[in-house]
């Protein structure tokens, strides 16, 4: 009989028997992320001793080689279900966490793929619009982003040429979103770990690229693309310091997460 081949959540649950499975699936986004930056011609990422103080956790060699598997799975995965396109998205790691990483007491859920299509069907027509025959690409983000599926779904809608922004103030959701991303073909696009509300929240950011081809963790605010558009964006609207209470407003905030910016 031929064995049923494993899947992702297969894999992680092997983990169970050696530590806390939220904390090995903190560190296989952070392995995968060491191992997409890699130094041309060396042979080594540019995050190499994080790469190795994050592999020393398992000494056991055999549960190092659930880590490549897992890739492998995630990558088979995420290809099959872009391919198939049957509605249901291709989120692996975000569902996986929503399931199964919960803390006490705390738990995320995501925006369903199905909704996620719908907004950004919305935001970026309407967008594409107000753009006229401007020569530039949209400038997408979403400041809450989750595992990065609003992102996801718009570059279904609007294409890989455009970039897409996200910021979370969860490490691991800022993770998920640029290994999604970066694994869609998503090459000019950025995520950022931080508050999207206070204007010099900046902790730490992953790039995506496509020359040179990987994501590269950006720890010097100064370097990070996102943070100086995100300076530019709040410096440009930045409201009277004292501003007088609108008693009968005749306009509301847009309803859609996604932003053009």
């Amino acid at each position: 009989m031929k064995n049923k081949q494993e899947t992702f959540k297969d894999i992680m649950e092997r983990f169970r028997f050696h530590t806390d499975i939220r904390n090995a699936f903190d560190d296989f986004l952070t392995l995968t992320l060491c191992s997409f930056g890699q130094i041309p011609g060396a042979g080594k990422s540019y995050d190499e001793e994080l790469y190795l103080q994050t592999i020393a956790k398992y000494p056991d060699k055999k549960v190092q080689t659930y880590f490549p598997e897992l890739l492998a799975c995630l990558i088979t995965e995420m290809t099959n279900r872009m391919q198939n396109n049957d509605g249901s998205g291709w989120d692996i790691l975000g569902e996986y966490y929503e399931a199964h990483c919960a803390q006490k007491g705390l738990s995320q859920f995501f925006t369903p793929w199905p909704v996620c299509t719908f907004m950004a069907k919305c935001t970026v027509e309407e967008a594409e619009k107000s753009k006229g025959t401007e020569d530039r690409p949209l400038r997408i983000i979403d400041p809450c982003c989750g595992s990065g599926r609003m992102l996801m779904a718009a570059s279904r809608v609007a294409g890989a040429t455009h970039e897409y922004y996200g910021i979370d103030l969860d490490p691991i959701c800022v993770k998920m979103t640029i290994i999604n991303l970066f694994l869609s073909g998503l090459f000019h696009s950025e995520v950022m770990h931080g508050n999207a509300l206070a204007a010099d929240d900046f902790r730490v950011s992953y790039k995506s690229s496509l020359l040179p081809f990987g994501v590269f963790r950006i720890q010097d605010k100064t370097q990070s693309r996102l943070w100086h558009l995100m300076q530019n964006t709040l410096a440009a609207n930045k409201p009277p310091k004292y501003p007088a209470p609108d008693l009968n407003p005749t306009h509301y905030p847009e309803g859609s997460q996604l932003k053009i910016f």
